[in-house]
């Protein structure tokens, strides 16, 4: 099932479950003692009330596990709602169920079925099959499945002696469906420094929503994670812990981050930049101000220059065929304006292009095997390879291209190094794009069942000079027929697929799952018919831009609006 088809179900099934659990006047059952009647109330994310309730008196084997699935979905949101979920349980199986494992995001409930219970029997097992879209383990990694794949999860009843069913036994983990993730863990975007300390590198993360900060300022001490650790630093000294298990927010919305004694051997610097780093990850774009503590004595901070969230800097340029002439315009709003310096063309046959941010170097693919710079004092070759991909122009000036082998980059002084990854394996790049701050590749390759999108950190030497990439992590997976990659927003990305009638399409893909409705999962971005290439920016100043199969350049400026800005245009790159 394609990402297009997941998202128009996703909606019905989000309705439906909704009101089952609003309509499902069940009564509360402790675990021991007499029947007492409960009603709790829980205000998940979004300001959705959910009706959440305890069993039911004589319910059956299968409608007791699916009401505590309805319930237990929502129990990171709140310790209320966790409390409901444990009435179904007796006591042992709670307390040995490890439900942040990992969790399931599911596309529907499972059909639930058990063998017939014969009369006196005081245990059965309800099994059923969960179709699973998407993961989340136990540090809130979001990873998102290419086809849904199918779990067989099970629960073993226990009757009482009062004839109640209760779970006796559980698998680690939780279900969850799709279009109730985001009511019941907190999409989280960590916050790390590049070296230079001048941009934030983030981090997506799926936290439980009821202790969401908590979670996120323990992976913020430990440091980067692996695939992050050659791109960005940490400034917090080994052994450096929450000297409370907790992370407390006070009346006046100041979040209170009180953490061990080896804090006190960093730098004033370092401290002030950890503070703006859990600020920028803790106040959830809030204006919440942070408060680090040493233990139970606020630490003194001074102030310094806090990186910048990854922004597009600068304007798209358009390649454009006037006449058989090639030239080079800027987008500005509708139109397109004379650039700001002079551009090398003549006797080239540009097939795309790149920018720099602010001004940068433009490159230009000539033809399919050449790489050449045409902006300056005059055109310079800069690599010479086969079947090139379109160039990318990153911060520090390095231009990126892949041939048939391997991801290259152009250094400023002309030297052209291999940047690889394992997981490149000499699969064919498409395309890349490097995202503003420059720590961040996003590719598309050749997969086994077709082009696949990947995001990996870029590792870069003392000289900001590219080294390596790191570990990958699969994006959009369920996008099919992927051809091309921009970044949209600091952690999305503007894929062009096609959709499940094959027709070209562009999908929104998150990098550690997409935000808003549907759990995380890619979705289709209404588009203009017959695209064939595509450009974003991140930031609101940097529309998204396409191209369609006849030339025309049209700019995004609402789900149904795609004014057309310029005819006869050959490629078109927001910098980077």
């Amino acid at each position: 099932m394609r990402a297009g088809e997941r998202f128009r179900r996703a909606a019905a099934l989000a309705g439906g479950a909704a009101l089952a659990l609003a309509l499902g006047a069940c009564a509360s059952m402790p675990d021991d003692g007499p029947v007492m009647e409960s009603t709790v109330q829980v205000d998940t994310a979004g300001e959705i009330a959910f009706n959440v309730q305890g069993p039911a008196v004589d319910a059956g084997p299968e409608q007791l596990v699916q009401s505590f699935v309805s319930v237990a979905q929502f129990a990171p949101a709140s310790a209320s709602t966790a409390n409901v979920a444990r009435e179904y349980v007796l006591p042992s199986a709670w307390s040995g169920w490890d439900r942040t494992s990992r969790v399931l995001v599911l596309s529907q409930y499972p059909e639930w079925q058990s063998a017939e219970v014969e009369e006196g029997a005081t245990s059965t097992t309800v099994e059923g099959v969960a179709q699973v879209v998407a993961t989340v383990d136990e540090v809130g990694v979001y990873t998102e499945l290419a086809e849904p794949s199918t779990v067989d999860v099970s629960y073993q009843l226990v009757r009482g002696p009062d004839g109640q069913w209760r779970i006796g036994g559980l698998d680690d983990g939780l279900l969850v469906l799709a279009n109730f993730l985001g009511d019941s863990f907190h999409r989280t975007t960590l916050s790390y420094p590049t070296p230079d300390r001048q941009w934030w590198v983030p981090d997506v993360r799926w936290f439980p929503e009821q202790s969401w900060r908590t979670a996120a300022t323990r992976e913020i001490l430990a440091g980067p994670p692996a695939h992050l650790a050659q791109s960005t630093i940490s400034v917090v000294p080994d052994g450096t812990t929450l000297a409370i298990d907790a992370v407390t927010v006070d009346e006046d919305g100041v979040v209170d981050v009180s953490v061990t004694s080896p804090i006190s051997g960093a730098s004033a610097e370092d401290r002030a930049l950890l503070v703006a780093q859990l600020s920028e990850t803790l106040r959830d774009r809030e204006g919440r101000s942070v408060v680090l503590s040493d233990g139970s004595s606020p630490l003194a901070t001074e102030s310094v220059a806090e990186p910048s969230r990854p922004l597009t800097v600068g304007d798209a340029l358009a390649l454009v065929d006037a006449d058989g002439v090639p030239t080079l315009q800027r987008v500005v709003g509708r139109e397109l304006t004379d650039p700001a310096g002079p551009y090398w063309l003549d006797g080239l046959d540009p097939t795309a292009l790149g920018v720099g941010p602010e001004d940068g170097a433009t490159v230009v693919r000539d033809g399919t095997d050449r790489l050449v710079r045409v902006s300056g004092e005059a055109p310079v070759e800069l690599l010479v390879g086969t079947d090139l991909v379109a160039p990318g122009v990153d911060r520090f000036g390095t231009v990126w291209t892949a041939d048939r082998t391997a991801v290259r980059a152009v250094l400023p002084d002309g030297a052209v190094v291999a940047v690889d990854g394992d997981w490149v394996d000499g699969r064919q790049v498409r395309s890349l794009a490097v995202s503003p701050e420059g720590a961040r590749l996003a590719v598309v390759l050749d997969g086994t069942e077709g082009p696949e999108a990947w995001v990996a950190a870029i590792e870069r030497d003392a000289d900001d000079v590219p080294t390596g990439l790191a570990a990958a992590a699969r994006v959009g997976a369920p996008v099919g027929g992927v051809t091309s990659a921009a970044w949209f927003e600091e952690s999305t990305l503007i894929l062009l697929g096609r959709d499940a009638d094959g027709a070209e399409a562009l999908y929104l893909a998150g990098v550690g799952g997409l935000a808003g409705p549907g759990g995380g999962e890619s979705r289709l971005y209404t588009s203009p018919s017959g695209v064939t290439r595509v450009t974003a920016g991140v930031g609101g100043a940097s529309p998204p831009l396409v191209v369609d199969d006849d030339g025309t350049l049209q700019v995004r400026q609402s789900a149904a609006l795609w004014p057309s800005i310029a005819e006869g245009v050959v490629a078109v790159a927001y910098p980077g």
